[in-house]
């Protein structure tokens, strides 16, 4: 993108950020050019269209395929001489990229093992089960006979899901077998329609016996080759059954001196041998007490959830997950307990059918601290099934409130500020 003789800060070495282009995950590259002393590029499929004037360089390759974004890395060193110093995976669907590119160059990634155990929910509950983590019980399937005969195996209400992606992404709940088939229809059809982009396979799904539960939250564990610590807690707002996609996330949590929870996450990290950069735990909780593991991802939490670890505890956590993967870390340094006030992320929601109009909507400083609209006019909104449905968020901070309090003035706010800025015709159950 830039003068790549201008990129020769560090020697031919360079910082190789994988995902970090997606909003939300953008101070990814804030701690990638603050924290390492030479260049640092991305890498995106085309990088003409929406340039990204952050990085360094941006390779033209796609980042979900590892042996394409690997040919593109040895191409640039074959006519640069330039060659990645560490590669970080900051989305989950990079982590095979990651491990394909530094395995090549011989540098510090994920090991291959615990690769095979995070990126399948299949083989993660069989891990959990293993080690006596509480977890729900679970079939495969690939067909819907499959599935209706595995799901007799189980007890209602149950819950598909794909064994590959994350996000929401074709999960719905099944209250009784005359509804399968139509639950079947909608978890195969979400990710048939991601399938190419990713690389994903059709006939790779599970269901599982649905877990009540008070509330969930997620817990971000920093792994370093033996050592491990939790950065912070999330609560997590969640939407009805039957697709109960996320609709916002807040810190700190209520939770967020439950030590037993910190324990569980440390220890699901342990069993999935996660030993590099920062896990994303999802639990669900019933009370403060029973504790039930949802799935770990080896990155970064999304949904801004490391923004919102920044403001309210003054620490960037990239920080510590980037120099994981460049080994730059001699002991964990002491995580702040304290949180300077309270953080909270909702997510704009349009009706569903084909956006008409968004209104100039006024900002109120003291509400909104940020506010991103990302649909534009002529784009069809989704019915709220996943995260593919949102078409914004907005973002709270308040030094001085109650927890409980904010999160129901963000969930508020994201209802008024839906209603007032987007106009929807031709409505449909989309």
């Amino acid at each position: 993108m830039f003068n790549l003789q201008h990129a020769r800060a560090n020697g031919d070495r360079y910082l190789l950020l994988l995902g970090a282009d997606p909003l939300l995950r953008e101070r990814a590259i804030v701690s990638g050019l603050r924290t390492y002393p030479g260049p640092v590029f991305g890498m995106v499929e085309n990088p003409v269209l929406n340039a990204n004037r952050v990085f360094d360089h941006v390779l033209a390759a796609n980042h979900y395929n590892a042996a394409e974004a690997l040919e593109a890395v040895r191409d640039l060193e074959r006519a640069t001489g330039l060659r990645p110093d560490a590669v970080v995976p900051i989305l989950e669907l990079n982590l095979h990229v990651a491990v394909a590119i530094a395995g090549h160059y011989g540098l510090p990634s994920l090991a291959t093992e615990s690769l095979a155990l995070v990126r399948d929910k299949h083989t993660m509950k069989q891990a959990f089960e293993s080690a006596g983590i509480p977890c729900a019980r679970h079939r495969l399937f690939a067909t819907l006979d499959e599935l209706t005969e595995v799901a007799a195996e189980l007890t209602y209400p149950l819950v598909l899901k794909p064994r590959d992606f994350a996000g929401s992404v074709g999960i719905i709940m099944v209250n009784e077998p005359s509804e399968l088939a139509a639950a079947f229809a909608h978890c195969r059809a979400s990710l048939l329609e991601i399938a190419p982009t990713y690389d994903f396979s059709d006939g790779r799904y599970q269901v599982e016996e649905f877990i009540a539960s008070t509330h969930e939250v997620s817990v971000e564990v920093i792994n370093y080759e033996g050592q491990r610590a939790v950065l912070a807690v999330t609560d997590k707002a969640k939407g009805a059954p039957p697709y109960f996609t996320e609709t916002g996330q807040l810190v700190p949590s209520t939770e967020s001196g439950n030590i037993r929870l910190r324990e569980l996450a440390i220890k699901a990290c342990e069993v999935l041998l996660i030993d590099r950069g920062i896990a994303h735990v999802e639990v669900l909780l019933n009370g403060s007490d029973d504790l039930y593991l949802v799935e770990v991802a080896a990155r970064p939490g999304g949904d801004g959830i490391m923004d919102l670890i920044d403001r309210v505890y003054g620490f960037n956590p990239y920080d510590l997950h980037i120099a994981a993967y460049r080994r730059t870390i001699n002991t964990l340094p002491d995580i702040p307990s304290t949180p300077q006030g309270v953080g909270a992320i909702g997510f704009l929601k349009a009706p569903a059918g084909v956006i008409s109009e968004i209104r100039d909507v006024p900002v109120d400083p003291g509400a909104e601290l940020a506010r991103y609209v990302t649909s534009k006019v002529g784009d069809r909104s989704r019915s709220a099934t996943s995260y593919l449905g949102r078409n914004g968020v907005i973002e709270v901070f308040e030094s001085d409130a109650d927890a409980a309090a904010v999160a129901s003035r963000v969930a508020e706010l994201a209802t008024t500020r839906s209603d007032a800025l987007f106009v929807v015709g031709e409505q449909d159950a989309r």
